[in-house]
C-alpha cells in the first residue's frame, strides 16, 4: 500500500503530497488495529485486480465486513470524545477500497454510493466530530494527515490551497465550492424547455463570476506548480505505438502527484463550468455571446490538452523513458504507481463525458480509463469506461 498510494512531500511550501502522513501514524498503532486492517483491504484488492486473484479479493471482502463493525464503535467514541486523525484515515481508506474494488454495476456498487453518501453525511452534519466547517485544518483533501498550518492561508482556511509562498492565491476549493450547485441548477434549466431569459441570464451571470475566478486562479498560479514540459510526441507515432495511453502533443511533467492533481481539479471543473456557459449562450441564441464564446471554445481547448498532456506522468513509472517506450515500439511503457491513476479517474471522466470535448478525446479518456482499470487495479476506472 505504502509503495503504491503514498506520496511523501518534497517541499510542504509547495506540496502537501499524499496520506504523507501515514507511514508515522501505521508505526504507531498495533499491526491488528483498525487502521491496518483498512490499509490491508486496499493492498489486497488492489493486488487482486492486477493479478487477477480472486481470493486476494475475497479476502478484502472479508475484511472489509468485519471492519465496518468496528469502525461504527470508533465512530461513536469519536462522538463522545475528541475526533481522531486515525478515524478519519479510516473513513477515506475504506472510501478508497469501495474505488478499488468496484469494477461493475451490481448490488456493491449501490453499497458503494451509499458508503460515499454515508463518509460525506459523517464529515458535513453539524454533530459530526469531523466537522469540515470547523475543523478544516485537520481535513484537507488529498493529504489528511500533513498539518501544517503554515499551508493555511491566513482568513480563508480551505482544503485545497496554494503554496505558502504566494499569498496572492486564492484558494481553489472557494472557487469549487460554488460550482456544485450552479452545475445543478443549469443542468435543470437547460434540461426545462419552460425556462425564461430571464431566468437563464441569472444562471449564466453565475456563472460568469465564476469564470472569472478561475482565470485568475490559473493566471496567478506559483511557478512552482505549473507544467514542465518533457517531451513533444508527433500523432503519427502515438498511433503506431502499442500504448493505450499515447497521444500525440506535449508531454507535462510536475513538482509531484499532489500538483498534478489539484491542476487537473482546477482544469476539469473549469472545463465543466466553460461547458456549462457554452450551452447556456447556445439555449439563449443572439449574437450577443459570440465573442465570448469563441473565447470560451479556445479556453476549453487549452484544459483539454493539458489534461491529456498530464496522462502518462499519472500512469507511467518513468516519464523521461515513456518517450524512446513508444518510438522503438518494442514494450509499452512502464506501469506508474496505482495513485496516479486514482488521481486521473475523474479528469478522465470528466472528458469522457463533456460535450466540449471532441469525440477523439472522449474515446481516448475512455481508453485510458479502462487501462488503469486493468493494469493499475483500480476498479472503478473500469467502470467508468
Amino acid at each position: 500500500f505504502l509503495d503504491q498510494y503514498v506520496v511523501c512531500s518534497r517541499d510542504s511550501r509547495v506540496s502537501r503530497g499524499f496520506l504523507d502522513g501515514l507511514p508515522s501514524l501505521l508505526a504507531s498503532v498495533h499491526p491488528s488495529s483498525d487502521l491496518v486492517r483498512a490499509v490491508e483491504i486496499v493492498a489486497w484488492a488492489t493486488l487482486g485486480n492486477k493479478i487477477s486473484r480472486p481470493d486476494l479479493l475475497a479476502r478484502a471482502r472479508r475484511q472489509y465486513t468485519g471492519l465496518l463493525c468496528s469502525f461504527q464503535d470508533l465512530l461513536h467514541c469519536c462522538q463522545l470524545r475528541a475526533p481522531t486523525v486515525e478515524a478519519l484515515v479510516i473513513a477515506i481508506l475504506l472510501g478508497l477500497y469501495e474505488i478499488v474494488s468496484s469494477d461493475e454495476i451490481t448490488q456493491e456498487q449501490q453499497k458503494h454510493v451509499a458508503h460515499v453518501r454515508g463518509v460525506c453525511a459523517l464529515l458535513l452534519s453539524p454533530n459530526s466530530p469531523f466537522d469540515l466547517l470547523s475543523s478544516t485544518q485537520l481535513f484537507q483533501v488529498a493529504n489528511p494527515l500533513l498539518i501544517k498550518r503554515d499551508l493555511q492561508v491566513q482568513d480563508n482556511r480551505g482544503v485545497l490551497c496554494a503554496p505558502a509562498s504566494n499569498h496572492a492565491v486564492h484558494n481553489l476549493d472557494s472557487i469549487l465550492i460554488k460550482c456544485h450547485p450552479l452545475f445543478e441548477h443549469a443542468n435543470t434549466q437547460l434540461q426545462d424547455p419552460l425556462a425564461s431569459f430571464y431566468e437563464l441570464q441569472k444562471t449564466l451571470d453565475r456563472a460568469l463570476a465564476i469564470e472569472l475566478a478561475f482565470s485568475q486562479w490559473g493566471a496567478t498560479q506559483d511557478v512552482s506548480w505549473k507544467a514542465d514540459i518533457v517531451g513533444f510526441m508527433s500523432q503519427q507515432d502515438a498511433e503506431a505505438s502499442s500504448c493505450p495511453f499515447a497521444w500525440g502533443g506535449p508531454v507535462h511533467a510536475y513538482f509531484d502527484i499532489y500538483v498534478a492533481a489539484v491542476m487537473n481539479t482546477y482544469r476539469k471543473t473549469y472545463l465543466m463550468l466553460l461547458d456549462v456557459l457554452i450551452r447556456l449562450a447556445s439555449r439563449m441564441g443572439g449574437s450577443i455571446q459570440t465573442d465570448n464564446v469563441i473565447r470560451w471554445e479556445k479556453q476549453a481547448h487549452i484544459l483539454i490538452y493539458d489534461i491529456v498532456a498530464s496522462i502518462p506522468y499519472h500512469l507511467t513509472n518513468n516519464l523521461h523513458a515513456y518517450q524512446q517506450d513508444i518510438l522503438s515500439l518494442n514494450s509499452p511503457p512502464g506501469v506508474g504507481r496505482s495513485v496516479g491513476g486514482l488521481l486521473l479517474l475523474h479528469p478522465l471522466f470528466v472528458l469522457s463525458t463533456c460535450s466540449a470535448v471532441p469525440q477523439p478525446i472522449q474515446n481516448h479518456a475512455l481508453k485510458c480509463l479502462a487501462w488503469i482499470g486493468q493494469h493499475m487495479g483500480i476498479g472503478q476506472g473500469m467502470l467508468m469506461s
